[in-house]
């Protein structure tokens, strides 16, 4: 075993006599995903790596979809996600063990490359002290923090401290070669381009309406139950309507199940599932969704949407300071226009947001209007493969630190 391999290995490894008969250490990664939709993708992308490299060592912190897919995990990362400034100020000190953690866990495991996926008020301060821990590992984000909207200034601390850049929007790698052109930054495509061929999909049901009001505890309790007066409000004055709520994971189903409880019974015929699966979403006519990766998903199977959001006013007065771009809805960014309507803070309101909903569900012109521009968005966003050419990136960075 070379002397930068045995720099590498975990200190159980080290304290073995030399041996030419022990095996030579595995790849190892660790990777960090701290939220739902980077469980997802973390989970997809542990699957792409085992088939081109069977025996890569996969450990760090996620949530259950990666840990199904083979990451030894330290704890579940994304069962505490929060947003907002508000909530991460009042959940410091936890986050803060949470990082001294993961940080210790670097520092015993050596691993050859750390793959960092979104969440960057976390993965970002986890970057600088990685390149100070191990400057023999490679850091490599996956998933571009939303630099381009907010706090673009930070593209220098990036540029310093990350070897490899996996962008999944298409515009991502031209805006960072523009700021720092010394960025190693790859576009891989976009990973949800992948779920919509593992799934068969259904054709729409009249009247019925996906609710999906977020994927943390904290934005359940602000929208769901707003969008149930809306339902409410449109099975008034709509007859036939159904309302499917789509939860992405068992805890926040029946987190949502808890707040319906102290409601009175619905006035509408209602069912609920388990994530925003694309075979559960292309039932629906239309779908009204907070803000984030489930909006996307809608897109990207024609179904028409209402967006909707509502954070701590705190955090909404320091973010209109900081934001960039005009629109919340990825969709609208994507298309640099308003494409889909988005009813936010105080438009978040049950009678605004039941008469847009109720226009866009019988105004025909005006669906088909929104569903082809739509298309044409997520025509821009490449094919499917976005795991596997972000596995391909990753194994390619991460045999540099192995040899080196």
């Amino acid at each position: 075993m070379s002397s930068s391999k045995t720099k590498k290995a975990p200190v159980t490894d080290l304290v073995r006599p030399p041996d030419s008969t022990v095996p030579e250490r595995p790849l190892t990664l660790l990777m960090v995903a701290g939220e739902t939709s980077g469980d997802s993708h973390g989970a997809e992308l542990i699957l792409a790596l085992r088939q081109q490299q069977p025996n890569v060592r996969i450990i760090g912190v996620g949530g259950p979809r990666m840990a199904a897919a083979g990451q030894r995990q330290l704890f579940d990362l994304s069962a505490h996600a929060v947003l907002g400034l508000a909530e991460v100020l009042k959940h410091y000190f936890k986050f803060r063990g949470f990082f001294n953690q993961v940080l210790q866990l670097a520092r015993t495991e050596r691993p050859d490359a750390v793959i960092l996926i979104d969440n960057p008020g976390f993965n970002l301060r986890l970057a600088t002290a990685l390149r100070r821990e191990l400057p023999g590992s490679r850091t490599i984000y996956y998933i571009s923090p939303q630099v381009w909207a907010w706090k673009a200034g930070r593209v220098k601390a990036m540029q310093r401290d990350i070897d490899l850049l996996l962008a999944i929007l298409p515009f991502e790698k031209n805006w960072y070669a523009q700021r720092a052109p010394k960025f190693n930054v790859q576009w891989v495509g976009h990973p949800l381009l992948d779920r919509i061929h593992q799934v068969e999909v259904a054709e729409p049901n009249a009247g019925w309406i996906a609710l999906l009001p977020g994927s943390r505890r904290t934005e359940v309790r602000a929208h769901l139950p707003v969008l149930w007066e809306v339902a409410r409000l449109m099975a008034n004055q709509h007859k036939g309507l159904k309302f499917v709520l789509l939860s992405p994971n068992d805890e926040i189903q029946k987190y949502s199940l808890s707040l319906l409880e102290k409601f009175p019974a619905p006035n509408f015929d209602f069912e609920y599932n388990i994530s925003y699966a694309i075979s559960h979403l292309s039932r629906c006519a239309l779908a009204l969704v907070a803000s984030g990766t489930a909006s996307l998903e809608c897109a990207l199977v024609g179904v028409p949407q209402v967006v909707v959001y509502r954070v701590h006013p705190l955090t909404f007065a320091v973010g209109r300071q900081l934001v960039k771009v005009k629109h919340l809805s990825m969709v609208n960014v994507l298309a640099g226009e308003d494409v889909v309507p988005e009813l936010l803070q105080e438009r978040f309101q049950p009678e605004l947001v039941a008469r847009e909903a109720l226009d866009l569900l019988v105004n025909q012109s005006r669906r088909d209007k929104m569903k082809h521009r739509v298309a044409e968005i997520v025509a821009t966003l490449g094919g499917p493969g976005a795991s596997q050419r972000a596995a391909k990136a990753i194994l390619f960075e991460a045999a540099f630190a192995k040899v080196g």
